[in-house]
């Protein structure tokens, strides 16, 4: 007995175990099989399973026939019959829903992006070549048109900069001079009129306060349309400046933290951040009912990061940008920020306020548009 023990521990040492013989003919034979079905044709797929299914019902049938059928036993035929045509449904079922998945995938990206989620594309599929071809192309339509959208864009905000350039400028050096011939014609004309004329006077006076005021508006609105300040001294004393006339006409208090660099942006990029600044605190001013407001410029990294947050009201951020008509101020700072490569968000609920919180890279070249 113990020479028979010893032979068998020597032939189980040299043979390797059933479960490594099974695990490495998976490895060599099983899966490199399984790897060129799966990267069949959906159709080729179809013929493929349908055809082992009847090999495996016409084989199975032929056994059971064999076994039971012999003597004409009416209920296997019929059970064997139901029992194959199940097989056949649930087994094609299973295979179309599997391979039929990517294109469930494409539409619920289609969906997506009508829906206005335009970041989003089609999943990479590398089981069917068919398939994975017509995702390849989706998306690579897709970045085109997101591209050409986004060069549409650039050019209308540039339009409309240049625009509001050549207004700002118009009013500054033709309308506002013109307001001041009139203040300086009408103190002229108060000088010329006696002192017994004293209902003239208080109307020539009426009318100089009236074109004082004019004068101011027309100033402000060239500001607004079109700082000097931002082309001449940049961002940072452009923001201050903005704030401070913000706060004196709207009583909200704005603590400002600008931008400190060595040396300043492109003027696109500072174009961008003052429209974007201005765009969220006129948004505060307007619905958010806050008494305070904080904006915040850092630069981190590669990039700038900012905020503007305020104590206010806040909102619903899905529910205002999804709805038509609403969140234009919302979709036009996001435009502006994704144009020079950055991303915008928001942190905000009805009741506790909101954040508008932003990042860009210095380096627009790489990401950006402009």
């Amino acid at each position: 007995m113990g020479s028979q023990e010893a032979i068998e521990q020597v032939d189980a040492a040299a043979s390797p175990p059933r479960q490594e013989v099974w695990d490495r003919c998976i490895c060599d034979y099983v899966n490199p099989v399984m790897d060129r079905v799966k990267r069949r044709p959906l159709f080729q797929k179809v013929v493929i399973a349908n055809t082992i299914l009847i090999a495996i019902g016409a084989s199975l049938g032929i056994y059971l026939q064999k076994l039971y059928f012999q003597d004409g036993e009416l209920g296997y035929l019929v059970l064997f019959l139901a029992s194959g045509v199940s097989l056949s449904i649930l087994v094609n079922y299973l295979l179309v829903k599997l391979a039929f998945r990517p294109l469930d995938d494409v539409t619920d990206t289609m969906k997506a992006i009508r829906a206005g989620h335009r970041g989003i594309r089609v999943p990479e599929v590398r089981d069917d070549p068919q398939i994975e071809d017509l995702s390849k192309s989706l998306n690579a339509m897709l970045n085109s048109m997101e591209w050409q959208r986004r060069r549409a864009a650039a050019s209308v905000i540039q339009a409309q900069e240049e625009e509001r350039k050549r207004i700002a400028r118009e009013l500054h050096d033709e309308t506002s001079q013109s307001l001041t011939g009139l203040v300086i014609g009408i103190r002229m004309v108060e000088e010329v009129v006696p002192d017994g004329m004293a209902e003239i006077k208080e109307r020539l006076n009426g009318i100089s306060d009236l074109a004082h005021s004019t004068l101011n508006e027309v100033h402000t609105m060239a500001i607004r349309l079109r700082p000097s300040v931002l082309d001449d001294l940049g961002l940072s004393a452009a923001l201050r400046s903005y704030v401070k006339e913000f706060s004196a006409n709207t009583g909200i208090a704005v603590d400002i933290q600008p931008l400190v660099l060595s040396q300043r942006l492109s003027p696109e990029m500072e174009t961008v951040l003052y429209r974007v600044v201005q765009e969220a605190l006129t948004n505060v001013a307007r619905h958010s009912g806050a008494s305070e407001c904080r904006v915040l410029l850092k630069h981190k990294g590669n990039g700038i990061e900012g905020s503007i947050s305020d104590n206010g009201q806040g909102f619903d951020s899905q529910e205002v940008m999804s709805e038509q008509g609403r969140g234009l101020g919302l979709h036009g700072m996001k435009e502006r920020i994704e144009l020079v490569g950055g991303s915008l968000g928001f942190d905000t609920r009805p009741g506790h306020g909101s954040t508008i919180f932003f990042e860009v890279p210095i380096d627009t070249n790489k990401e950006g548009i402009w």
